[in-house]
């Protein structure tokens, strides 16, 4: 399974892997880009070499390119790609419960929640 997450936050992207990786995956690949702009040019690069992501885990807020403040760039995210009509699923893993049907889901972040199952048993419907 080859799995982008958009993440800024090292700690969290580093949970995001050890939950997955809990999970059992076979041929498990996660990248992480730090911004819209990068996540952006990797799927498209994905796309064209007949080689696309079979998940996109994407944060709310993080920079739209590298050096910029964080903006609410999983929604624009998933903007572009209801836009450009990609079949790629996408969970949403945020510390704000966020609900967006045209995904496959949407994972609160939070100490005081069992994400990690949540974002595993999502993983799973794929």
């Amino acid at each position: 399974m080859h799995i982008l997450n958009l993440e800024d936050n090292v700690f969290k992207h580093h949970d995001i892997c050890k939950a997955i990786e809990r999970g059992s995956f076979a041929n498990l690949k996660i990248e992480c880009v730090g911004n819209l702009t990068d996540g952006i040019n990797k799927i498209e690069d994905a796309i064209k070499q007949d080689n696309p992501y079979d998940l996109v885990i994407s944060d709310m807020w993080y920079p739209e390119a590298p050096g910029e403040s964080e903006k609410k760039c999983g929604e624009a995210l998933i903007n572009i790609f209801r836009e450009r009509d990609w079949d790629i699923p996408i969970i949403l893993c945020s510390s704000v419960n966020y609900r967006f049907p045209e995904i496959l889901g949407s994972v609160y972040y939070s100490e005081n929640e069992d994400w990690e199952s949540e974002l595993v048993k999502l993983i799973r419907m794929i």
